[in-house]
């Protein structure tokens, strides 16, 4: 039996040797077949309580359109596993070319012959953890207006940012100040008063009661315009954008495992505190 096959076929499907010799045996040694059959019977790990907070998140830009989404497993050693981050790279070129706006959608989007859903689910099996996607945003701009990205650590961090007008190499330096500095709102103007009712419970809550001016100080450092630019902390952000005649329409910044907190009852779409979700895709 050619053991080239035998190698190429055990390192696409994550099989043993005795099973794909065997998948090989029974389909007279035709490669397609032996690897449908496979991945087809490939099982999960069963019994497996950990929760899946690891995993990547990742972009795609294309054009006037980009994708931020996160796919989850159970351990920080997915991402150096070949599979796991060869399924991360082909759902981006799948979904970046579909319609998909949601994450059920983006599950039934074909990839080859598989739908993403499968694809996970195959990938899981190989792996031996737990896969799944989490989260899925499709964000669109206007022509005049523009990108800004950045990856941390492979994916660990996401960042998007879309600016009313192009400001070249700042974009990108923007959305790293993003990933660094996690603001959660954009500016003062956009704390609606619920939001605004959490957040003073919330810092009551774990500093008790304080001054106004403490509070303050402490909307200010999670507000984009208010932060000050990591690259040059004696400026802050809305300055560099008024200087520039700039304004930032939206941003967004995925973290692995963000809101799981390793907890089994946390719901996936919100953080674990029961806050929301502060920034929404554009559509």
């Amino acid at each position: 039996m050619d053991i080239t096959l035998i190698k190429k076929l055990r390192e696409e499907t994550g099989s043993g040797i005795v099973e794909t010799k065997k998948a090989l045996e029974l389909h007279h040694g035709d490669y397609e077949s032996a690897k449908a059959h496979l991945l087809k019977n490939l099982k999960k790990e069963t019994g497996n309580l950990r929760v899946a907070s690891k995993g990547l998140t990742h972009l795609v830009i294309k054009e006037n359109e980009a994708i931020l989404y996160e796919v989850n497993a159970e351990t920080d050693f997915v991402n150096k596993n070949e599979h796991f981050n060869k399924m991360i790279k082909d759902i981006g070129d799948a979904l970046i070319i579909s319609k998909a706006s949601h994450v059920k959608e983006a599950l039934k989007v074909k990839l080859g012959d598989q739908t993403i859903e499968e694809k996970i689910l195959h990938t899981s099996a190989i792996i031996k953890e737990n896969a799944y996607l989490r989260r899925f945003y499709r964000i669109l701009k206007h022509d005049s207006q523009a990108f800004g990205f950045y990856q941390h650590l492979q994916g660990k961090i996401s960042t998007l940012v879309i600016l009313d007008k192009d400001l070249g190499d700042f974009n990108n330096k923007l959305a790293m100040h993003i990933a660094a500095s996690e603001p959660k709102y954009l500016s003062f103007s956009q704390i609606d008063t619920h939001t605004m009712d959490y957040e003073t419970f919330m810092y009551e809550k774990n500093h008790g009661q304080v001054s106004v001016h403490d509070f303050n100080k402490y909307l200010e450092s999670v507000t984009l315009d208010t932060q000050y630019y990591v690259l040059d902390p004696s400026v802050r952000i809305g300055e560099l954008l008024h200087q520039n005649h700039a304004k930032v329409i939206n941003f967004f910044r995925f973290e692995v495992g963000e809101g799981i907190d390793n907890k089994l009852n946390c719901r996936l779409d919100i953080p674990c505190d029961g806050s929301k979700i502060t920034v929404t895709p554009i559509y």
